[in-house]
């Protein structure tokens, strides 16, 4: 199978030849074409490049574009970035246009694709990826979800003060952040990828279930909604790190098909959750026990997933962001022990289920005819 006839499978609640792998490849993409990630995040050719390299190393079963993952966003509005040439970290984000007292959401104005800023580099960077690898695989932007934007405009601090002072004034940002998303999600749309929300400044245990109900799942819902019923790409992603356990609910009701599942959340509870929800679900290991070499770890870490997702054909391979400087031979080992341990604790009987499908549905056929 390709990777997309792999995942595409699994979307549709039947087994795939094997269990899909995906580690994130972001500032590690940089890494791989010998430049820093600030350098590769101000060019489309080269995120898309990036991109590529990244597929062509690993083979994985789904490929995002992306570098700094939460800044384009939080740039166009007039956050200020640093740059990191020397050290090869990713950009970070320096100053919050909305901190403070004064400040008046009313004033901020939704920005467009221009020189000023990098929304449509990353559109680009999709479509060009798309054009290159778009029928052998999903291929998916990069976003800051709406929230997380919201957090970098205003200043995790003076956001959450808000929640507690003028609700009306956090609306009225998730609002304007909602909306840009939305624009940005259909220009990438637009593209041919499928999109990553990614919301890392909504776990837990930075904001609670209420506030996530509240101020997160009805905004992402937004977005998704907008995408789903307009284009037929790989289906829309909420991404974030941390413990999701208490979160699954309103994962369900945002409409999401895909969600990161942390070594520190309860699996089995997950798995419960996502069980003919046709939600796919990533179960992640820690990269940084892939970048210190620390295989007896990590496959401890592996064993435990392999067995908690016996029997799920909703489950695909995963890490958190591998980092700029993990040798591409400890990925690769990295995918190998994934495979291995999944063949051992089970994947024969997804196979045997996936020919009995498959038989199945030849003998529809065949009915069918006569």
């Amino acid at each position: 199978m390709k990777p997309i006839e792999r995942m595409n499978s699994l979307r549709r609640g039947r087994p795939a030849d094997r269990t899909p792998w995906v580690p994130s490849v972001y500032e590690h993409g940089a890494a791989l074409l010998g430049k820093s990630p600030t350098q590769v995040s101000q060019s489309s050719d080269l995120m898309a490049q990036a991109a590529l390299a990244g597929y062509r190393t690993y083979e994985h079963d789904i490929v995002t574009v992306g570098i700094d993952i939460y800044n384009v966003e939080a740039e166009a509005f007039g956050c200020e970035l640093a740059s990191h040439h020397e050290d090869n970290s990713i950009p970070g984000v320096l100053t919050h246009p909305l901190a403070g007292e004064e400040a008046a959401v009313e004033s901020l104005a939704i920005p467009q694709p221009g020189p000023g800023n990098r929304l449509g580099l990353l559109a680009q960077a999709v479509g060009q990826v798309v054009r290159e690898i778009g029928e052998q695989v999903w291929v998916y932007g990069c976003m800051g979800g709406p929230w997380s934007q919201a957090v970098e405009i205003r200043g995790f601090e003076d956001l959450i003060a808000d929640l507690y002072t003028d609700k009306r004034r956090v609306h009225a940002l998730m609002d304007k952040t909602a909306e840009l998303a939305r624009q940005q999600a259909e220009r990438i749309s637009r593209s041919g990828g499928g999109i990553y929300l990614y919301e890392s400044w909504a776990t837990m245990p930075l904001i609670d279930p209420k506030i996530f109900d509240e101020f997160v799942v009805p905004y992402n819902r937004r977005v998704i909604e907008h995408v789903t019923s307009r284009f037929a790409t790989p289906p829309p992603a909420i991404i974030m790190g941390g413990n999701i356990t208490l979160l699954m609910e309103y994962f369900l009701r945002a409409n999401t098909s895909l969600i990161a599942c942390d070594y520190n959340a309860d699996f089995d509870f997950v798995k419960a959750k996502t069980a003919g929800t046709g939600i796919i679900v990533r179960g992640c290991v820690d990269p940084k026990t892939i970048e210190r070499c620390g295989w007896d770890t990590l496959q401890a870490s592996i064993d435990r997933l392999a067995e908690k997702s016996r029997g799920m054909v909703n489950f695909i391979w995963g890490c958190g962001c591998v980092s700029y400087k993990t040798p591409p031979q400890s990925v690769l080992r990295f995918k190998d022990m994934c495979l291995a341990a999944r063949r051992q604790a089970g994947d024969e009987n997804i196979t045997k289920t996936m020919k009995n499908t498959e038989i199945t549905e030849e003998k529809k056929e065949i009915t069918k005819k006569e």
